[in-house]
């Protein structure tokens, strides 16, 4: 089975200068001490406890990093959230993880297709 190739200390690292959020504010709001926040920004994993935390602190879900289903189109759901008469779009970009994370491309893309 492979592995998965995210390095999340890394991409908190990139979505909270994005957001402009401190190590020091993030530690206040998930209630931990700084140190606690040096260690995890190092780490290349993290429990889904501190994950789901990190994500409503920030406001960003990391869990779609590890998603399994990266091309899903929703066509198997029966009654689809949105309904599109016609459209066709062709994008073709050579881009980085790091890049797709300080771009939050994943976010605005799931917001424009609800």
């Amino acid at each position: 089975m492979e592995k998965s190739n995210v390095y999340i200390g890394e991409v908190i690292k990139n979505v909270m200068a994005e957001r402009q959020v401190t190590k020091a504010e993030l530690a206040r709001r998930l209630n931990v001490k700084p140190q606690s926040v040096d260690y995890m920004l190092r780490r290349k994993s993290i429990d889904t406890d501190t994950m789901y935390s990190v994500s409503l602190a920030l406001d960003y879900d990391f869990s779609l990093l590890y998603s399994i289903h990266k091309e899903q189109t929703n066509c198997d759901k029966e009654n689809p959230e949105y309904k599109i008469s016609v459209a066709k779009i062709l994008v073709e970009l050579d881009l980085k993880s790091e890049d797709i994370t300080k771009l939050n491309l994943k976010k605005r893309i799931s917001e424009v297709l609800r």
